[in-house]
């Protein structure tokens, strides 16, 4: 016997078949072919960094292990300094001259040019350093300065690497470590595969001798677009909030 069906079933049939197809006695399902995921290329972690604490107890201890560690390696130049001639006519260094000079002489800010003309109304306000320097701050002419912005991010930081790790090592303050852990990030980040060694010309690399921390850092702003300059100062400031808290809770 036959079943009588009727045309809206026969045709709700047809709809429900047509994804099927008859083909050696089986029901093949008909699969639409899979559409191509492209995934999007993520950029790599950034490195976790130990954070320094501000608290003024604990910064005591770690900033005396650092200058004890480095107080072996520096014995003779001060041996030396202390046999040398005595000059007299130097300023002494106050407690704390200005609110520049935290961190003098390798994170402090600029000289005071009120100061070096002859008094600055700002007193211990001032932003700049009221410290003396042993000598004129370090800086680029103008041909030098092109030359440094027409190179390549990752070779600009890795000529500066030997330079900014030469300072951290030579800074007694709990933290600067982290300065060249961001700097040594960046420039895996920007060049995975390393970069292409580059002769530096003499009277570049011997302003960057001379440069202090604070000097390669504001160099780094100055020369280099992006948001990476920005973590290098902010870490800067960091380390002159640590100077100032050692001073002020200094016995």
């Amino acid at each position: 016997q036959f079943m009588l069906v009727t045309q809206k079933q026969y045709r709700s049939c047809i709809v429900a078949m047509a994804g099927f197809r008859y083909q050696m006695t089986f029901i093949d399902e008909v699969a639409e072919p899979a559409a191509e995921v492209i995934r999007a290329k993520s950029c790599p972690p950034a490195p976790k960094t130990p954070t320094v604490t501000k608290d003024s107890n604990n910064l005591g201890p770690m900033h005396e292990r650092k200058r004890l560690s480095l107080q072996v390696s520096k014995l003779a130049e001060r041996s030396q300094q202390l046999s040398g001639p005595v000059e007299r006519g130097a300023p002494q260094a106050q407690a704390i001259p200005s609110l520049g000079s935290y961190g003098h002489p390798n994170i402090c800010r600029r000289p005071c040019i009120l100061l070096m003309r002859g008094a600055c109304q700002k007193g211990a306000a001032c932003g700049f350093c009221h410290v003396a320097h042993e000598a004129r701050v370090p800086s680029f002419d103008k041909q030098q300065r092109d030359f440094l912005k027409h190179l390549p991010p990752a070779t600009f930081l890795e000529m500066i690497l030997p330079y900014v790790r030469k300072a951290v090592e030579e800074s007694e303050l709990p933290g600067a470590g982290q300065v060249l852990q961001l700097l040594e990030s960046e420039i895996v980040i920007r060049a995975p595969g390393g970069t292409t060694v580059q002769r530096i010309p003499r009277k570049i690399r011997y302003v960057l001798q001379r440069m202090s921390l604070a000097n390669l850092v504001s160099l780094t702003c100055s020369t280099l677009p992006g948001r990476f300059p920005k973590l290098m100062s902010i870490e800067l400031k960091n380390l002159r909030e640590t100077a100032m808290i050692l001073e002020v809770c200094a016995p």
